[in-house]
């Protein structure tokens, strides 16, 4: 038999520190112990009786009182299945909750005079536990009290009340089942309780049996939960946030680590470490082993040990505590997200002449809501992400819309609670050019000539010079035109055309050759007729 979950069993419990100071705010505090429960007379020589010792001393433990012949004999009754509202009950005290009265019971199988022994009431703590949020039980619905509860639904209650519920959901499922098949009967986890089973077993709340089965059906023994609770209570530990950016904008750079511990247990000494994703520890918080309780809260600005910003990544903080008898004791690990917004980019090609295709891309860590960039034309451009939403691409013709010469791309990214801007450079080479041509060419004396040119998008004129004089081309699609003729006393030989074409105070010339064939002249005959 396991035993019950073995040491070192990691737990973390957190509540909604928001929640708990409204409800402190709104109701009478609760007593420190509960009503009154003797020593439990059944108890003695159990394995798991110092364990209920301490729960006991704390208050938190509710038994069964026997009355007979005006004497009350106490009984725990360590070995009888834990029901359901005994479990909710338990940590709802454990955890500090103030018990609640709604007009009405959430649950139509919990009502007001529910108790979990005779003179023991419960709805009002098994109402807290809702209103909290430590049950999984949804209001309306069955509740099912006095039913036995089984190891997959306590892990999932206690994966609730640990705050680890939201990080189990976002496990990956290949993830969890690789978890699971690590015991023999894992897979047999019930479908909606294997996340929670499978960051149990990843967090070392569950560790299973000897026989490698985690035996998530069986029914719970309340000295089982009793064991459960003690080790998950000595020391708790919880991050006011799950992500935080310690990356000097003054938006998340700190994190806030709340301790909470029993107080009856007699502290002697206690630390906290953060530490990195390859189990290296990255910082600790009293590294002189200061004796003493722990403070109340702990804030990190996320730096190591040599005062130096750790970078981003997955992190893990865990407390631990050691009492006078020198037994230590730990929370459970859990995770944290180092996050250093940044934005990097590239401009390519550095230098781009009109009608080719600059590209522009952004590389966002973490992923970023969306990448905007803004050009010299006033206009803004979103740019299009990857699936991680990490790599972000534009591609844009290049064209008059901007000026010639250099050019800043302005790129803003926006993070969920940040943005970060920078700026990329590149130049505009206004692509000026023509390319003309001569039809027909060779040509004789007298023939009709077509000046014909192709030309950039940019030009807005074209002329041709030939034979001293200047035509001017007319633009029909996307040829310019004209027309001209070689004179008639025009002698063989090569002659130069000039076309010349403008864009605003800018023009381009090219020159081609007419060739000027005059032999067909020679072969005329000329026939004097009356």
């Amino acid at each position: 038999m396991e035993n019950p979950l073995p040491l070192p069993v990691w737990f973390k419990a957190v509540l909604c520190f928001c929640f708990s100071l409204v409800l402190a705010a709104a109701m009478p505090a609760s007593k420190a112990r509960c009503e009154g429960d003797p020593w439990y007379s059944d108890l003695r020589g159990h394995w798991a009786e110092e364990i209920i010792y301490v729960l006991w001393q704390e208050g938190v433990t509710d038994g069964f009182l026997y009355t007979w012949g005006g004497k009350t004999t106490p009984y725990f009754f360590p070995d009888s299945d834990c029901t359901r509202a005994q479990l909710t009950v338990l940590l709802a005290k454990v955890f500090g909750l103030t018990p609640i009265s709604p007009a009405s019971p959430s649950y139509p199988d919990v009502p007001k005079s529910y108790t979990i022994y005779p003179g023991k009431p419960a709805w009002r703590w098994i109402e807290a536990a809702l209103a909290a949020g430590l049950s999984s039980v949804p209001a309306g619905h069955y509740f099912y009290p006095d039913n036995g509860i089984s190891r997959q639904d306590a892990v999932d209650l206690l994966i609730r009340c640990l705050d680890l519920y939201e990080y189990a959901l976002s496990m990956p499922d290949s993830e969890v089942r690789s978890l699971l098949q690590a015991f023999g009967d894992g897979m047999n986890t019930r479908h909606d309780r294997r996340h929670s089973m499978a960051c149990a077993i990843k967090f070392g709340i569950i560790q299973g049996y000897d026989d490698r089965t985690i035996r998530p059906e069986t029914v719970l023994l309340r000295c089982q939960a009793a064991a459960i609770v003690y080790r998950s209570c000595l020391i708790r530990a919880t991050a006011s946030l799950d992500v935080f950016s310690p990356d000097g904008d003054d938006v998340d750079d700190t994190v806030k680590f709340s301790l909470i511990y029993l107080k009856n247990r007699g502290i002697s000494n206690w630390n906290m470490a953060v530490e990195d994703a390859s189990g290296g520890i990255v910082r600790t918080f009293n590294p002189g082993g200061n004796p003493g309780s722990p403070p109340a809260t702990i804030t990190w600005d996320g730096t190591n040990a040599q005062g130096k910003t750790v970078p981003a990544g997955k992190y893990y903080y865990q407390a631990w505590v050691r009492d006078r008898n020198n037994r230590q004791f730990f929370s459970v690990k859990k995770p944290l997200d180092v996050e250093i917004h940044s934005l990097s980019g590239s401009v390519s090609p550095a230098s781009c002449r009109d009608d080719q295709t600059l590209t522009v891309k952004a590389y966002t860590t973490p992923s970023a809501k969306s990448v905007t960039a803004s050009f010299a034309d006033g206009n803004t451009r979103h740019l299009s992400p990857s699936s991680d939403r990490r790599t972000w691409t534009l591609q844009l013709v290049m064209g008059p819309f901007l000026p010639a010469g250099p050019q800043q791309v302005s790129l803003t990214a926006e993070f969920a609670k940040v943005s970060r801007q920078i700026t990329l450079s590149f130049t505009r080479v206004e692509n000026l050019w023509i390319s003309p041509s001569l039809s027909p060419n060779p040509a004789g004396p007298g023939q009709i000539l077509e000046a014909l040119c192709v030309a950039s998008s940019n030009v807005g004129a074209v002329t041709a010079s030939l034979f001293g004089s200047v035509i001017n081309l007319s633009k029909s699609g996307g040829l310019w035109q004209g027309i001209s003729a070689v004179p008639l006393e025009c002698s063989q030989g090569d002659y130069p055309v000039v076309f010349t074409g403008y864009s605003g105070n800018r023009q381009v010339s090219a020159t081609i050759y007419l060739t000027v064939d005059t032999s067909k002249l020679a072969k005329l005959v000329f026939t004097l007729t009356r």
